[in-house]
């Protein structure tokens, strides 16, 4: 609501909610008033949401549709920010292409959950929205493809790419997936993202077959790393990956230096999703936990791991331990609620229940 309240009467979302200062329409910062919807929506599987707030988000898309670059149609929101105090830079121009490509995704999909018959409005839109989203893939193509490679070299701009589904094919996708991981193993194991490129790397790397480097970048602590911050004393998440040095009692710029930042605790998603492995289906059916997948992954240094996740039908809780010869795993799942549980079984020639 906050969203709509500061919406201003051409579209534009406010990029701060409720709106206070540093203006309207910024590419994955005035998008979150469609990402938000989508959400809320898959973890407690109320369509309201989505209903509330579909007009809002019409009007914005209608917005981003009235923008242009030269020959380029499809360009999305303003690029003030990009992938914000990354270490590496990437082009913020794609940063709004890809964000544009994912929030017509997601209005597609927001569509047909809103849809209750063939050929109804919802229906109607959901597939407009899936033909902008091609479109949007198509001339992302032209623009940022080359011989089957991607232009941009940045991590960001691979993890982008591939989170949000916008590679024209396999060949291309296994490119990406390479470079990305020369690019952060040449680092030193270590990221070099931003706000935005952290936001995704370690979900993008465990769904590309690289979990392994998500659990070498969760355990690193060189700097950028979440365990850097840990050992100059951090307590909780920092804007900028080096906010305070301990070693030389220096601080970042205290004009834009937050002890107290959300983008970089999105680590946490992944622990819940991947290390334990406690995740929703989008289907109507599915969302908010009424179906469950749980697809815990193992690796690193890591012996165990344990949590729980309290969900709309109760909670759910996921654990494993690393015996001498084999893992042991657990699960909680609440009444009313059914599972589909996979486990990764590479390293093991069998399973017992």
């Amino acid at each position: 609501r906050d969203m709509r309240d500061g919406q201003l009467s051409d579209g534009q979302f406010p990029n701060v909610a409720p709106f206070c200062w540093v203006e309207h329409g910024s590419a994955a910062w005035a998008d979150a008033g469609v990402i938000l919807p989508w959400n809320v929506y898959s973890m407690y599987g109320d369509k309201e949401i989505i209903r509330e707030n579909y007009d809002a988000m019409e009007r914005y898309m209608k917005w981003i549709s009235t923008r242009t670059d030269g020959s380029y149609k499809y360009v999305g929101s303003d690029d003030r920010y990009g992938d914000w105090v990354a270490f590496e830079n990437t082009d913020r121009k794609y940063v709004s292409v890809c964000y544009y490509g994912y929030m017509a995704d997601l209005m597609s999909r927001m569509s047909a959950v809103l849809s209750t018959s063939e050929g109804d409005e919802y229906d109607v839109k959901a597939q407009e929205y899936a033909t902008l989203f091609e479109n949007i893939k198509s001339e992302f193509a032209r623009r940022y493809i080359s011989r089957g490679k991607l232009r941009q070299s940045s991590q960001c701009s691979h993890l982008l790419a591939l989170k949000f589904n916008l590679l024209p094919d396999e060949k291309t996708a296994e490119a990406s997936r390479e470079a990305l991981r020369t690019r952060i193993v040449n680092n030193g194991n270590r990221l070099a993202t931003g706000f935005l490129g952290t936001s995704v790397i370690n979900q993008t790397l465990s769904e590309n077959g690289m979990v392994d480097l998500a659990y070498t970048l969760l355990l690193q602590h060189d700097c950028p790393s979440w365990l850097y911050s840990v050992d100059q004393g951090a307590t909780t998440i920092w804007e900028r990956w080096n906010s305070y040095i301990a070693e030389t009692g220096t601080f970042g710029d205290v004009s834009m230096n937050s002890f107290n930042h959300y983008a970089y605790g999105s680590i946490g998603q992944w622990l819940y999703r991947t290390v334990l492995g406690i995740q929703t289906g989008e289907n109507t059916d599915e969302a908010g936990y009424h179906k469950i997948f749980l697809t815990p992954s193992w690796g690193g240094t890591l012996t165990y791991a344990k949590g729980e996740q309290e969900t709309p039908f109760g909670k759910i809780a996921s654990s494993w331990e690393k015996k001498e010869n084999s893992i042991v795993y657990h699960c909680t799942i609440p009444a009313n609620t059914t599972a589909h549980l996979s486990l990764p079984s590479s390293c093991h020639s069998s399973v017992q229940i």
